[in-house]
């Protein structure tokens, strides 16, 4: 009796995307994506609490950089990070460049030399941002300073690094806190301010 052959399915490798047509295909696309290392990531888009988070503490940090005439960009969301070390473009929630910013291959809306970054917590993306991002991001020369802003209990972690090259963790809890954002020139951050108009959602 014959019997018929049995097919196994063979797994093709996955293509890895270039540089150059990730940035072709970013550049068309309504929606964003991260480029880890040949591999493209849809983002999944932010809810209102989420947003209105970042784009608070980006406002309270640049209204301290403005009125005392500090060197420093504050950009939001719509800016790349590049992590040389991992081959990775990835999108913070906030980020304060250094004096003068150094772009990737003179694009205007990728940078590679951030001071200070801000990432809001998320039920889907607490775990990674606490660790394997916080990894990726500590690679980078300039980076000296990593805030992490709960979105569901008014908490904010920041992770300052120190001259030794180790890094000092400090949280702060509840409207009586006021996180200090050291490379920054001690930058208040009141959580007070950062979470009026949230409190339903939290």
């Amino acid at each position: 009796m014959l019997t018929k052959p049995i097919r196994r399915k063979v797994l093709l490798p996955t293509q890895k995307v270039s540089i150059e047509d990730y940035f072709r295909l970013e550049d068309k696309s309504i929606y964003k994506h991260e480029y880890h290392n040949g591999s493209i990531l849809k983002m999944a888009g932010g809810q209102l609490p989420h947003n209105r988070l970042a784009q608070k503490a980006a406002t309270i940090i640049d209204s301290f950089v403005e009125s005392n005439e500090l060197a420093f960009i504050v950009s939001n969301s719509d800016t790349k990070i590049r992590i040389e070390q991992y081959n990775k473009f990835v999108y913070p929630d906030a980020v304060v460049i250094c004096e003068k910013p150094e772009f990737y291959q003179n694009r205007k809306d990728t940078i590679t030399n951030p001071l200070l970054i801000v990432e809001v917590l998320s039920g889907s993306t607490k775990d990674y941002d606490r660790t394997i991002k916080y990894e990726y991001y500590r690679t980078i020369p300039s980076f000296k300073e990593y805030i992490l802003v709960h979105q569901d209990t008014k908490h904010v972690s920041v992770y300052t690094k120190q001259t030794d090259t180790t890094w000092i963790v400090r949280d702060y809890d509840g409207d009586d806190a006021t996180a200090i954002l050291y490379a920054i020139q001690e930058c208040p951050l009141p959580l007070k301010r950062l979470y009026r108009g949230l409190e339903k959602g939290i």
